[in-house]
């Protein structure tokens, strides 16, 4: 059972190395992360439903566009495996599993994730653009405000 709840841990983890792939490449373009339908960056085309599975599509798609046939940074499967694996392991070493979920592990959990989301975008815009990203660094500061409640005045 515990298989399928990491397996289940993993899956969201390189779906969201997915999510950070897109936002590092749009958010110093300025570009919609939410509402915009991904695209190929070098033919502009819209990417269906079968493009968009992380670490999949790229392995099956030999790391090209379906489209235009122009190769993948291979940084986009990187990001995804890694963030996979770490979603993972944090769990393992927090000892969540599917018998063990309590909601103050489970919140533990959760503020790892987005610092960790914090320190991909952070690190990942500023390799890309060599410049610090102010709305990322302001979300990092409204997470850790939100931890530092959490800790003293909702956890005590």
């Amino acid at each position: 059972m515990n298989i399928f709840f990491y397996t289940i841990i993993f899956i969201m983890g390189i779906t969201f190395g997915s999510f950070y792939t897109l936002a590092v490449y749009r958010i110093p373009k300025g570009e919609d992360i939410t509402h915009t339908h991904s695209y190929c960056p070098n033919c502009k085309h819209k990417l269906n439903v079968l493009d968009l599975i992380p670490v999949f599509s790229y392995i099956f798609l030999g790391g090209k566009c379906r489209y235009c046939k122009q190769k993948i940074r291979p940084r986009y499967l990187i990001l995804e495996v890694i963030s996979g694996i770490f979603f993972m392991l944090v769990a393992y070493l927090l000892e969540l599993n599917i018998y063990n979920l309590h909601i103050a592990s489970i919140i533990n959990y959760a503020f790892i994730i987005l610092f960790f989301t914090f320190f991909v975008l952070l690190i990942g815009i500023a390799k890309e653009t060599k410049k610090m990203n102010k709305p990322v660094i302001i979300y990092g500061v409204i997470v850790l405000i939100m931890y530092i409640v959490y800790l003293y005045i909702i956890k005590k």
